[in-house]
């Protein structure tokens, strides 16, 4: 027996309506839920540089507004020099030049204009600190490099810089600071390169010299593999899984004009003690070049709103060495048998990151 048309017409729309009324309640109960818990994930997708400037030596933090804050080695902007520069997003994705922590008029007497370098941003008691390398300029002949600082009540600034050099040394023993603060209330500065051992001393309770013995908490040529360790500089510690996690840099950051000089990678080393000893990672480097980036190095870490671990760094992309300087990159720090993994372990990502930093609280 035939049904008539009108009859399926009438079938298809009620069944029509009916999907429609399930999935209707479906996302009901599926808002209530997540209304229950917090708002939907928003990741922010992205591709490799997520700041296609030169832009060494980066630090990040989240501020108490709400924004990340990258500030990185000097850097030419529309054909000027600019000191420190302040970076800003709300995404540690999309980012914006903002400002300088100084102007070339404000730089102190005894740092130098020209020559300011991998700086440390954090944050301590209602105020911001920048830590920054420099040459050591105060009237005297070449006294070498030193760390200075800077504070201010926002991350923008202004900042004022505190007098001279927290430490300094005869060469670039004394460059590449980092701040970690710990739970017991102290804090503690870390710097190194030229060859010699990154050493660590606690800071004075108003962060602007250190007190007690400066310890050697890892050593260049530890861990051989390609030679980047020949020298270690950049470090950046952080405290997960019950051990301090050092990320460090080696050997080469830069290149000439050929773009064949820069021989740079990030090592990796963990202790159950802020001052060593370290145990460096059997597989280091965590992550070095490949056929789309060069030279990656100098990172900063950072979690996102989900509490997932993000290095932010600088390499040189191969397509464009020779204008963009060291760009700005980012990508997702795993952590597998009690070691970071970076990337996959393929190198500096440049694909298209679907699963970016979680932007709001889950």
């Amino acid at each position: 027996m035939s049904v008539p048309n009108a009859f399926c017409k009438r079938k298809s729309t009620v069944i029509a309506a009916l999907v429609l009324i399930l999935a209707a309640l479906s996302y009901a109960a599926w808002f209530f839920i997540s209304a229950d818990k917090g708002q939907p994930v928003v990741k922010t997708a992205f591709t490799n540089p997520v700041y296609n400037h030169d832009a060494p030596d980066p630090t990040v933090i989240k501020a108490e507004d709400g924004y990340y804050y990258a500030i990185t080695t000097q850097s030419q902007y529309d054909g000027k020099l600019v000191p420190l520069p302040i970076l800003q997003s709300k995404d540690l994705v999309h980012w914006e030049m903002k400002g300088t922590v100084f102007t070339v008029d404000e730089v102190p007497s005894w740092a130098t204009f020209d020559y300011m370098w991998a700086p440390h941003l954090t944050y301590y008691k209602g105020k911001y600190y920048v830590y920054y390398s420099t040459k050591v300029n105060d009237g005297d002949p070449f006294k070498g490099m030193g760390i200075g600082v800077a504070v201010a009540d926002n991350p923008l600034g202004p900042y004022k810089d505190e007098g001279g050099p927290v430490v300094w040394g005869t060469g670039f023993e004394k460059i590449d600071p980092f701040v970690l603060d710990v739970e017991d209330g102290k804090r503690y500065l870390y710097w190194g390169s030229d060859k010699q051992p990154i050493y660590a001393a606690q800071l004075a309770e108003d962060g602007l010299s250190v007190v007690g013995e400066e310890k050697a908490v890892i050593y260049p040529g530890v861990q051989s593999r390609e030679g980047y360790d020949a020298l270690v500089e950049g470090p950046w510690v952080v405290k997960r899984n019950g051990y301090y996690y050092m990320f460090y840099s080696g050997d080469y950051c830069c290149q000439d004009n050929s773009g064949q000089d820069a021989h740079y990678a990030v090592m990796a080393a963990r202790s159950k003690s802020w001052a060593g000893p370290f145990e460096p990672f059997p597989n280091n480097p965590v992550l070095e070049k490949n056929d789309t980036f060069l030279a990656p190095g100098h990172n900063a870490v950072i979690q996102d709103e989900a509490g997932t671990d993000w290095m932010l760094y600088h390499a040189y992309n191969l397509k464009d060495i020779s204008s963009s300087g060291r760009v700005m990159m980012l990508d997702r720090i795993d952590w597998k048998d009690g070691w970071p993994v970076i990337a996959g372990g393929m190198g500096p990502n440049a694909a298209l990151q679907q699963d970016g930093p979680v932007t709001n609280k889950p």
